[in-house]
């Protein structure tokens, strides 16, 4: 019989530092986010556990959670949004009066690195980043095999999550179409059968 992996994976609510590149920079959550997320995952009756990125706007709901469900809250680096480097906590203005058109070349082509193979922001390259989410994904399923799950991260994350999962080609498209609002909650189902995990993509009304 297949064992089954329930993973509710939830993007953190409104923080501070709005319209800025939020990367590793650890903004707190705001009261709107933090209600924001209460509403997104309201009808979700139980857990067997909460992993969390370990910046706050993340894990101070992961330990507010975890109190309520009397489980474990994990924190973990691996499940942190993308490093930006130099960039980070900076402003789309900002970006664009520091770099002018090179920003808008990034976005166009982030897998490109830098000669000497860095990204250009001397931060995580989107590669390094695509490996480290890999396998955060892979460490969660094997330490928590046949659980319910809630995950708290970042857009970026779940958009490579999802990149993976849905084995999309590497290129810019899928992250320009798929859409992330704050608090957004997807469902990932992984059947563990003959020696394989076979993930499914849930969306909303989640039958609990």
């Amino acid at each position: 019989m297949a064992k089954i992996t329930q993973i509710d994976i939830l993007r953190h609510g409104l923080p501070e530092g709005d319209n800025c590149l939020r990367g590793h920079t650890d903004f707190v959550l705001t009261e709107q986010g933090f209600e924001q997320m209460k509403m997104a995952i309201e009808n979700l009756n139980e857990l067997d556990c909460v992993i969390s990125s370990s910046l706050q706007r993340c894990s101070s709901f992961a330990d507010f959670i975890a109190q309520k469900f009397t489980i474990n809250a994990l924190h973990s680096d691996s499940w942190r949004e993308m490093d930006f480097g130099d960039w980070d906590g900076l402003t789309r203005q900002q970006l664009v009066e520091q770099l002018g058109d090179d920003i808008d070349h990034y976005w166009h082509d982030p897998w490109h690195v830098c000669e000497d193979g860095t990204a250009p922001h001397n931060g995580e390259t989107l590669e390094q980043f695509d490996i480290r989410i890999k396998r955060a994904w892979q460490a969660l399923l094997t330490q928590h095999k046949g659980q319910k799950i809630l995950l708290v991260t970042h857009s970026g994350v779940m958009r490579q999550l999802l990149r993976l999962l849905l084995e999309m080609p590497r290129n810019t498209t899928y992250l320009h179409r798929i859409h992330l609002p704050y608090a957004a909650r997807i469902r990932i189902t992984v059947y563990y059968d003959d020696q394989q995990d076979w993930p499914q993509l849930q969306w909303p009304p989640f039958c609990d």
